[in-house]
């Protein structure tokens, strides 16, 4: 049995005041399996310039699917 990546997205956290408990989490799907780490924290980043507040976190979710045979 092996496991098969199906699906993969980031979800990013920012911090600032204008945002209920002082932050706000941002999610984007469709995650190519062969971007690196520093990409996907030089797009948090550029996210958080535009927002004008803080990139404070970044989760990578993956789903992955079990083939019984």
């Amino acid at each position: 049995m092996n496991f098969t990546l199906t699906d993969q997205s980031i979800q990013y956290t920012f911090k600032a005041d204008k945002y209920d408990k002082g932050q706000m989490q941002r999610s984007l799907q469709n995650v190519k399996p062969e971007a690196s780490a520093e990409s996907l924290v030089k797009v948090g980043q550029a996210i958080s310039k535009l927002q004008g507040d803080e990139l404070t976190g970044l989760t990578l979710v993956q789903k992955h699917g079990l083939s019984l045979a």
